[in-house]
């Protein structure tokens, strides 16, 4: 029985149990079977009744009858059972008094059977597994039992007692815990927890102590407030058995392996345990701390609870080293980490000596300090110490462990970001330290492990990288460079199935950062001759393969930043040039971005002081790369003005430079700098200025101080260089300059005009006597100011005459122009230093009076203020009197529309009799190439181009001209080119809908100013008053009636022939032939007045012969409105040249006779009409076919529906019947126009009715009939007639005459009396006939 275990009484227990169930029907068969068959074990007898009995309900009164039975031996079991039967268990809670009671039985029956005692409570304990309430009860009894201290608790009891307890351990419940928790402690106290047995309930409470409390927002309060109650009790526990004498070898080592850095919730408990016990220990025995690693599970992985392992040397270093770097923990936390390590030195490695010892005190005395501790900076001691401890640690053995725990540890990927970063950095110090090649295995586990996201996590990886190539250059390069391979698969969308790294652009970040941390940590001669190849150019293309992310870029920008100051200060030479402007180029793009994007502008200056790195090293950058680089970096800076800014109040430059950051304007210099000390040329210098003075006229004022202090600093630093040589293109820099000397700022224009004093005297002695850099920053007062700026325009302009050569004058009129129309500047100073500069100059300017006059004429068309626009005429007029043959086709050719300031413009010339006389021959010889001969003129038929610009430019001149004499000589010109240009105020008719233009009113004002002025000052007032009767001007800008206009002017100026001399003529009669029809129209409406006027005629013979063989050629021309004028012209030169037209009789009579024939126009028919019968009395004889053309043309127009044609047409038919014989085919025709004669008679015309009866008359002696003859001899020039009887009697007497003889006029007859006839029906007049039936056939 003693060797029996209870597991063992457990299980033969069930065995006979469930035996005798089955066999026995009652009770007292029951008994009787027990005893018979369990003889030889008379223990078993009596548990197998405690089970009988209890799984039957009878009580031990109705049992004692069966109890007499006569076994022999004596068993208390059947008491247990029937103690524990009075026990019940409905609720949570059992009553005190019943269990005390119990309790105190079972403890009486306890000493004598103790070890029945615990097989019983066992047995119940497996039972009610469930039943929380009565496990606890039954944990109780046991821990009431281990408390009464009995003799029979020998060691092999409570050994077997323990073994009995590991089962119930892991149960769910707090409360079963907590009692569980109380039994350990009694057993503690009771000193049975000295054996190796008590392991596992050590680590039972030490587990229940370290784990975390979980907040989860599920859990009940009254859960919640159970595990806080057991988490409580289990460290009152531990912290009994940890301060037992008698444990404390036990709970040594076991308690090193709870010291990790995830048990932040219990880590400062587990230390100071840990620290008690061994400074216990060591002052006990310094062999006690020993760990025996023979005895023991070695490892490096912390393992779930009851399956831990001891941890090595290596690991418990890491672990502690973590606890003393991590953030995540108090300063009592590190201390203690770090005493455990002074006391544990020997055990870590036997190398580390009393030195060692000393730094973890240097480090405790770090956080013992009064002032606290900055965390970076015990960062650094720390890293700093633990490659100490390292590198006293010569074996590469124990390192080689070292780095194996940290990679085991990484790959677990626990802990927090700080942790994990010290990881990476422990594992680039061993790294460091290794002399073996490391394992590629490593670098993927640690990007496997890294969370790219955390930023100490990236940092930690990077730093560590750049700890490993401070010792292993070459091999950290090589790591580095899988990565770069591993990122391009990743770029290329290639899978790694067998890693599972960060994103692509997670592991470019990563990588230029770790990049950064070599070229940060890695002495500077080691990386000279590689950072090109190795570096740089790995740099760049990562980023050219990475995506345009805002971390990449800013990676970027450090990365080239530190490898370019470490070239720069080796003064290296870049090999490739490609490879740099690649860097280059990308800086740039990024900084136009980061410019628009970021108002940090820390980025921007890293990038600028970059780029000045690059630019020291050899070869030096191009000029396409300077300009390049200097724009963008002056964009940058300039790009961002302050929102408030104001001119009023305190100076922009004291509030100072407050909206451009100081760092990002020392980085532009910095640029600006080392591109002129890299190449300090005039070309370079120049080059710089150009883009700076982009700035210089910005309206804000800061960035115009900005620019002006580079400037400043440029011209400083040139000056100041070895070979100092004359700046190119001295006429820019001055008038970029010159706007500035009067800018709205004092302290600009104070800085402007030294600077230029001295760029244009070549030295440097103004520059260094302006406004320091500090002044700039701290300046005088405004009233200082003031005064220190106060320079004359005068004075500019002498020291620009003085020290400007002549091939710059150009090109400083044009920069300095360019600031008359900026707002900060005075304009009108400015305009006069140019005005006074062009008089100063004198001729010297006459080639660049073009490109001048351009620029002025277009500011004097955009600017409104008057002063200003006073000295720019001021100025065009000094130009003019300099070379009017120069200004004024400069002015004609301005692309500037027609305006008032052009106009303005003009009659200022005009309005000065100096500058008119000069102008004047100029405008005319700009209209009209006068070296052509006449004769030349009329034979030519090329067009000549319309003048408008000159024309209105003549018009404004002449409209202000005050005297006569300016005009002497130009007359005839003038009047000839006012006379040609009269059609042009016809294309200023425009629609009713569209309103005229104010250039368009202006011309037509100018044109009629300026005629009549010409006309007044010639002493014609008369004919300017008839111009005015007659709506002259009216009619010319009036396209249809131009001709009217000008026919109008012309009889106005007949009268005298001072204008209208033999030159004017020579000079308008070419362009009869002209073949612009406005030229043709106003010369042939001239001509054709000059012909009708005889005074004319006997004056100008020679002239007007020549325009009539002209005008006859004109009567063919195309336009409708020249042949109507040429038609007229010929009528009228019967009166002006009256022996030489009937010369020409026949070749006009010719012409007139073909217009008739084809003119369509009503008013082109009736004036060829009225000029056939003026030209009819002159003719002897015509051909009988001219007349039978006439007369057929005329007859069609006797019914026309114009009046005058009519009245043309009867005239000329009357006139042409003198030419006609008695031939029938005259009669023919007289009978066929009988009709329409007859009809006239009735015309609402009297003059009409009147030549319609005379030439009635003049038929009748062609007629046949003899009473038809009389009654139209009959016919009266005066009087009255009855129609109805009239044309009854004439119808009826046409009809007898046909009805009787048919002859040749047989139908003419039939017609006339047909056209009778109906007009009769339409006048609703009566018609008597004879009714004879032939006389309706015919008429059919």
């Amino acid at each position: 029985m003693s060797g029996a275990s209870p597991i063992t009484w457990s299980s033969r227990i069930r065995t006979k149990y469930n035996n005798m169930e089955k066999k026995c029907s009652t009770i007292g068969v029951m008994i009787h079977f027990c005893y018979s068959t369990c003889l030889q074990h008379q223990y078993n007898f009596y548990i197998c009744l405690l089970l009988v009995l209890d799984r039957v309900p009878w009580t031990c009164e109705k049992l004692l009858p069966f109890m007499a039975i006569n076994t022999n031996f004596q068993d208390p079991t059947h008491l247990f059972q029937e103690l524990y039967s009075q026990l019940s268990f409905p609720s949570s809670e059992i009553p005190n008094e019943q269990v005390q009671m119990v309790l105190l039985r079972l403890k009486d029956l306890g000493p004598a059977h103790l070890e029945k005692l615990l097989a019983f409570l066992f047995v119940k304990i497996e039972e009610n597994e469930e039943n929380e309430v009565a496990l606890c009860w039954l944990i109780g009894v046991l821990e009431g039992l281990v408390k009464s201290d009995l003799p029979s608790m020998t060691p092999g009891v409570m050994i077997d007692l323990q073994h009995a307890l590991w089962p119930w351990l892991q149960n769910p419940s707090y409360k079963v815990k907590e009692a569980m928790a109380k039994l350990v402690l009694a057993l503690g106290k009771g000193g049975h927890l000295c054996t190796d047995s008590a392991i596992v309930l050590i680590r039972f409470l030490i587990d229940e102590c370290v784990k975390p409390l979980d907040n989860s927002a599920s859990e009940e309060m009254e859960a919640k407030d159970e595990r806080k109650k057991l988490k409580k009790s289990c460290l009152e526990i531990l912290a009994d058995c940890v301060h037992n004498p008698s444990m404390a070898k036990l709970m040594w080592p076991m308690l090193l392996e709870y010291i990790a850095p995830d048990q932040y919730a219990s880590i400062s408990l587990i230390l100071s345990f840990v620290l008690y016990l061994a400074e216990k220990l060591q002052h006990e025995d310094q062999d006690a701390l020993d760990i025996n690693y023979s005895d023991c599970v070695l490892g490096t992985i912390i393992m779930p609870t009851a399956n831990r392992r001891t941890p090595t040397p290596q690991f418990l270093l890491l672990q502690l080293m973590i606890l003393s770097y991590s953030s995540q923990v108090n300063i009592k936390i590190r201390k203690s980490a770090l005493r455990i390590l002074s006391i544990l030195h020997n055990q870590i490695s036997k190398q580390l000596g009393k030195e060692w010892v000393l730094k973890i005190e240097t480090l405790i005395g770090y956080l013992e300090g009064e002032e606290t501790c900055y965390q970076k900076f015990w960062e650094e001691n720390i890293f700093l110490f633990l490659e100490y401890t390292l590198q006293c640690i010569t074996k590469q053995k124990w390192i080689i462990h070292f780095l194996e725990d940290i990679i085991a540890q990484l790959r677990l990927g626990q802990g927090t970001p700080n942790e994990k970063s010290f990881l990476y950095q422990s594992w680039g110090i061993a790294q460091k330290l290794v002399n073996c090649k490391s394992s590629e295995d490593h670098l993927w586990t640690c990007l496997e492990s890294i969370n790219c996201k955390e930023k100490e996590e990236c940092e930690g990886f990077a730093h560590g990288v750049g700890i490993w190539a401070s010792g292993h250059l070459q091999e950290a390069l090589e790591n580095l460079e899988r990565m770069a391979m591993l990122i391009d698969k990743l770029h290329d969308g290639k899978m790694l199935y067998y890693l599972e790294v960060p994103t692509c652009k997670e592991m470019t970040q990563l990588l230029l950062h770790s990049y950064q941390k070599v070229l940060l940590l890695v002495p500077k001669e080691q990386l000279l001759p590689i950072v090109e190849n190795e570096i740089i150019e790995k740099i760049v293309n990562c980023f050219n393969t990475s995506c345009p992310d805002v971390q990449i870029r800013r990676e970027f920008i450090e990365s080239v930043l530190m490898a370019g100051e470490i070239m720069a200060q080796g003064k290296g030479f870049f090999f490739k040039t490609h490879l740099r402007r690649a860097a280059t180029n990308h800086l740039l793009q990024i900084l136009a971005v980061e410019s628009k994007e970021d108002s940090d502008t820390s980025v921007c200056s890293d990038i600028m002081t970059a780029l000045s790195y690059l630019g020291e090293l050899y070869p030096p950058l191009n000029e396409e790369e300077i300009d390049l680089v200097i724009s963008c970096c002056l964009k940058s800076v300039f790009s961002m003005p302050p929102r408030n800014e104001s001119l009023k109040g305190k100076s922009p430059l004291r509030t100072s430079m407050k909206s451009l950051c100081q760092k990002k304007i020392e980085a532009l210099d910095n640029v600006i700098m080392t591109i002129l000390e890299s190449q300090p040329t005039p070309e370079i210098t120049f080059r710089i200025f150009k883009h700076l003075s982009k700035w210089l006229g910005s309206e804000k004022p800061v960035l115009r101080m900005g620019a002006m202090r580079l400037s400043h600093l440029l011209f400083t630093f040139y000056y100041t260089s070895e070979d100092v040589r004359h700046l190119p293109c001295l006429g820019f820099f001055a008038g970029a300059l010159v706007p500035r000397c009067f800018d709205q700022l004092p302290s600009i224009r104070n800085w402007a005009s030294k600077t230029l004093t001295s760029v244009l005297q070549g030295n440097q002695n103004n520059i260094f006597s302006g406004p320091s850099e500090i002044e700039g920053y701290n300046l005088k007062t405004d009233a200082q100011e003031v005064e220190a700026s106060n320079i004359m325009p005068i004075d500019i302009a002498r020291l620009i005459f003085n020290h400007l050569p002549l091939q710059e004058l150009l090109t400083f009129l044009y920069t300095a122009s360019d600031g008359i129309i900026e707002r900060v500047t005075c304009p009108r100073s400015i305009v006069f230093v140019l005005r006074m500069v062009v008089e100063s100059f004198g001729a010297r300017v006459k080639d660049e009076i073009p490109g001048l006059l351009t620029i002025l004429v277009e500011m004097l068309h955009s600017l409104k203020d008057e002063l200003v626009r006073r000295e720019l005429t001021a100025t065009v007029q000094q130009l003019t009197k300099l070379a009017p043959r120069t200004v004024v086709p400069c002015l004609l050719k301005n692309p500037l529309p027609y305006d008032k300031d052009i106009r303005e413009l003009w009659r200022l010339l005009g309005n000065d009799a100096c500058l008119a006389i000069l102008v004047l021959p100029v405008l005319l010889h700009c209209n009209r190439g006068q070296k052509k001969e006449t004769k030349l003129w009329l034979k030519s038929q090329e067009p000549i181009p319309p003048f408008p610009k000159e024309t209105q430019a003549l018009w404004e001149v002449t409209a202000a001209l005050e005297f006569k004499e300016i005009l002497e000589g130009l007359e005839d010109k003038l009047f000839t080119t006012y006379f040609l240009s009269l059609p042009q105020l016809s294309k200023m008719q425009v629609s009713e809908s569209k309103i005229q233009s104010p250039s368009e009113l202006a011309s037509y004002s100018s044109m009629e100013d300026g005629f009549k002025n010409f006309l007044e000052l010639k002493g014609f007032h008369s004919a300017v008053v008839q111009m005015e009767n007659t709506q002259v001007w009216k009619f010319l800008q009036n396209a249809q009636f131009v001709h009217i206009g000008v026919t109008h002017l012309c009889r106005s100026l007949v009268q005298y022939p001072e204008i209208l001399n033999r030159n004017v003529l020579h000079n308008l009669l070419p362009f009869l032939k002209s073949a612009e029809h406005e030229y043709r129209m106003v010369c042939t409406a001239l001509f054709s007045e000059l012909l009708g006027c005889q005074e004319m005629g006997m004056l100008e013979k020679n002239s007007l012969n020549s325009a009539l063989k002209l005008e006859i050629e004109r009567t063919q021309d195309v336009n409708p409105v020249i042949r109507f004028l040429a038609v007229r012209a010929l009528g009228n030169a019967l009166v002006g040249l009256p022996k030489e037209t009937p010369k020409c009789k026949k070749i006009i009579f010719k012409v007139l006779t073909e217009t008739l024939c084809w003119a369509c126009d009503p008013y082109i028919i009736e004036e060829t009409l009225i000029v056939l019968a003026k030209f009819v009395p002159y003719l002897k004889t015509l051909k009988r076919y001219t007349v039978l053309q006439l007369v057929l043309q005329i007859r069609a127009l006797l019914r026309d529906e114009v009046t005058t044609i009519r009245l043309a047409a009867v005239t000329l038919y009357g006139l042409l019947l003198s030419f006609a014989n008695k031939k029938p085919v005259f009669v023919d025709q007289v009978e066929k126009s009988l009709g329409s004669l007859l009809i006239l008679l009735k015309d609402n015309d009297p003059r009409v009715v009147k030549s319609s009866r005379i030439v009635l008359r003049d038929c009748s002696s062609f007629l046949h009939s003899e009473p038809l003859k009389e009654l139209l001899n009959n016919l009266q020039p005066e009087g009255e007639i009855n129609f109805p009887q009239f044309y009854g009697k004439v119808y009826n007497l046409l009809m007898e005459e046909y009805s009787e003889k048919e002859d040749e006029t047989f139908f003419s007859k039939a017609a006339s009396a047909s056209e009778i006839r109906c007009f009769m029906e339409e006048q609703d007049m009566n018609i008597s006939t004879s009714g004879n039936p032939k006389e309706f056939l015919h008429l059919l």
